[in-house]
């Protein structure tokens, strides 16, 4: 795919990514919100390329390009998952991420209903990954992120 393909493809989906209405019903688990912060940060990283302060926007100025947002894992199978997000630098490096809103509730059942999220995120994360290196296979490398909050789990094809 030419460079301008993945820029006209961001450019799309990060206007339909950003233009999502979270206070609707629809949105109310509050992953979108997360995915729209996400996408919010890397544009102002983009803007100013300062020098990354963490792991987390050195990925993000890597991967600059919005590649598919709530894509089906397996074509035409919801069942299978969809994913939320993938990213790409434009030379075949992709990053497929995973994203939830942990419940910010403290107690006893709120901790234990976050570590269960926070394990399914990263299990669908790394099969994700695999699904879509099926989908990719010349892809030159991909990466998965599970983000649960603001807690980020960075896994490579070798884990």
């Amino acid at each position: 795919m030419e460079h301008i393909e993945y820029v006209k493809i961001d450019r799309k989906l990060r206007k339909f990514i950003l233009s999502i209405d979270t206070s609707s019903s629809l949105h109310a688990n509050g992953d979108v919100t997360l995915v729209q912060s996400i996408i919010k940060g890397q544009s102002k990283l983009i803007q100013n390329p300062e020098k990354p302060k963490d792991r987390k926007e050195e990925i993000l100025l890597k991967y600059l390009y919005i590649f598919k947002y709530e894509w089906h894992v397996m074509y035409g199978l919801s069942q299978y998952g969809v994913g939320d997000l993938v990213l790409t630098d434009g030379n075949d490096n992709y990053l497929v991420m995973e994203v939830k809103r942990l419940s910010p509730f403290s107690g006893k059942n709120q901790c234990v209903s976050r570590r269960k999220t926070r394990r399914k995120v990263e299990e669908q994360t790394q099969f994700y990954m695999s699904e879509f290196r099926k989908l990719y296979p010349k892809a030159k490398s991909i990466i998965g992120i599970a983000v649960a909050s603001d807690e980020w789990k960075i896994y490579s094809e070798k884990d």
